[in-house]
């Protein structure tokens, strides 16, 4: 599982490099403007899915700026091995 996780958040992070070529205009006409809105939904599906996930990662002390830029690039690839650890006791 450990192993899935490490190549899908490469792979998620990777992808990035598609939009930000994009930007750039890399591509040839009609997959510029697509991949521009294919990076621009993805971002938003993973800073909705930030909002979501945000009160689990406080329980576990990992709500740090780094973990919240994480969650936004590599989405659950980033936070599913830190939901399933054991919480940190809170006093």
């Amino acid at each position: 599982m450990q192993m899935f996780l490490s190549v899908g958040k490469f792979a998620t992070v990777g992808f990035w490099i598609l939009p930000l070529l994009a930007l750039f205009g890399v591509f040839e006409s009609p997959w510029n403007f697509n991949l521009l809105w294919i990076g621009i939904l993805i971002f938003f599906a993973h800073l909705g899915e930030l909002v979501v996930i945000q009160g689990k990662l406080r329980m576990h002390d990992r709500d740090t700026a780094k973990d919240g830029m994480m969650v936004i690039l590599a989405g659950f690839f980033h936070w599913l091995p830190i939901i399933r650890q054991q919480p940190t006791d809170q006093a």
